[in-house]
């Protein structure tokens, strides 16, 4: 007298939880590098595309307010700023002093700042010496690049003496992030 009913399997075994543990395990460990990767070249897409607006924003401001633009570049301290400012003598504006990278929009002080605070470990080195005018007529500048670093990936924001600014990948293996290789 065999019950039916009793030798019926409910639910899973030890070993069937253990295969399905040990699939997801390795399915993961291979998925959590390429997350890595994805974030990394996220958080250094982001960083470019913030210079590149700050840079494109202080060109525009030069030639819509007929004011030169002067835009500071720290490397050390990761920070990007523009200002008005009429003379190449003046001090750079400072990122640590709220009041120092303002533009007057409507009587009102607004902050114009791009800063590694946003970006961990995302690097910058510039070649402008610090710093680049925009012309009030033309909106040309001096050029420079501001390269940006993230693990084994790098973008450069480089502005051409007509004031063009782009953004481009150094090496045209690096140029899949959606960017073309720089010239």
């Amino acid at each position: 007298m065999h019950n039916k009913r009793a030798s019926c399997q409910q639910g899973f075994t030890l070993i069937e939880a253990m295969i399905v543990i040990a699939i997801v395990a390795i399915v993961l460990s291979l998925a959590v590098p390429s997350f890595n990767d994805f974030f990394e070249k996220n958080r250094l897409k982001r960083a470019a595309e913030e210079v590149y607006g700050l840079i494109t924003k202080a060109r525009a401001e030069a030639v819509i307010r007929s004011v030169d633009m002067r835009v500071d570049v720290d490397a050390g301290t990761w920070c990007l700023g523009y200002e008005e400012r009429p003379s190449p003598f003046d001090p750079p504006c400072n990122c640590a002093n709220a009041n120092s990278c303002t533009v007057d929009v409507a009587g009102t002080p607004v902050t114009q700042v791009v800063s590694g605070a946003d970006f961990s470990g995302v690097t910058i080195t510039e070649s402008f010496a610090g710093v680049t005018f925009f012309d009030t007529v033309k909106g040309t500048a001096g050029n420079g690049t501001v390269s940006l670093s993230a693990a084994d990936w790098d973008l450069d924001v480089v502005v051409s003496n007509m004031g063009r600014v782009r953004i481009c990948a150094p090496s045209s293996s690096q140029s899949t992030m959606g960017y073309r290789a720089c010239p």
